[in-house]
């Protein structure tokens, strides 16, 4: 259910902070840009770091000690991260 929660807010947020951006782009035909920018990247962005994370966290804390990967809370450090990449691509030069 963690990784429910930190998608669906990831891409939530990504719509609405570059969902007239995108629209700006489909308008002028660029469709790649615009899935980019609200559902390619920020899933790729959120499902790397979780990756990387959640194998460290394993790797020091021991196989027992953490939970599976779609159940653990460290699903929240790549939704932080995956949002913080979607505010500097809302932030930056269109």
């Amino acid at each position: 259910m963690h990784q429910i929660i930190a998608i669906a807010l990831t891409l939530v947020i990504a719509l609405l902070l570059n969902g007239v951006a995108a629209a700006q782009m489909v308008s002028v035909g660029y469709w790649g840009g615009a899935l980019g920018a609200l559902l390619v990247g920020p899933l790729i962005v959120f499902y790397v770091v979780h990756t990387l994370v959640y194998f460290v966290v394993r790797l020091i804390r021991g196989k027992d000690r953490v939970r599976s990967y779609t159940r653990s809370r460290i699903n929240y450090v790549g939704t932080v991260v995956a949002i913080l990449g979607v505010l500097g691509a809302a932030a930056g030069p269109a």
